[in-house]
């Protein structure tokens, strides 16, 4: 009697189909799961949607009040690498609107300076107040352009210390 072969494509074919099933499951799991958590946040409820409007609706209180936020080119003039891209995030956390970074003409800029460029001189005037307040540094002067990028340019110098306050 002759001996009967198993088909070798059936054994292959239940494993597939296991497979798939798994699958299946395990992606509809995950998307049941995705769709459980949406609708547990639902739509916000009436208190909530208030609360959320009322949060949003508050201004924050302007740092120069009746100037506006004073721009500025930031100019690193004392040679040490990075100190400029440390500044720019101290002052854009001041509320100084940091218009460019780039390095000084040269690097051996004793003093910090604040260069009033444009007509508006309470602008220069809260960015060195600012720094002598924080830092101690900053010399104002005056230099005339006519069509300013800027209200102030502000050259770092040697006497810039190499750690700001947090605030």
């Amino acid at each position: 009697m002759p001996k009967r072969r198993k088909k070798a494509g059936k054994a292959g074919s239940w494993g597939r189909g296991i497979a798939t099933a798994l699958l299946l499951a395990l992606v509809g799991f995950f998307g049941f799961s995705i769709y459980l958590g949406y609708r547990a946040s639902g739509p916000p409820s009436r208190k909530r949607a208030e609360r959320l409007t009322a949060v949003a609706t508050v201004a924050p209180e302007p740092r120069f009040p009746g100037i506006g936020a004073p721009t500025l080119i930031l100019m690193n003039g004392c040679g040490r690498p990075g100190l400029g891209a440390r500044v720019e995030r101290w002052l854009r956390r001041q509320g100084f609107d940091v218009f460019e970074t780039r390095n000084a003409d040269r690097a051996d800029y004793r003093r910090t300076l604040v260069v009033l460029r444009s007509g508006r001189r309470d602008a220069a005037a809260a960015v060195a107040d600012r720094l002598r307040e924080a830092l101690g540094v900053g010399e104002m002067i005056e230099q005339r352009v006519e069509a300013p990028e800027a209200d102030a340019l502000l050259i770092l110098g040697s006497d810039f210390p190499d750690t700001l306050p947090p605030h």
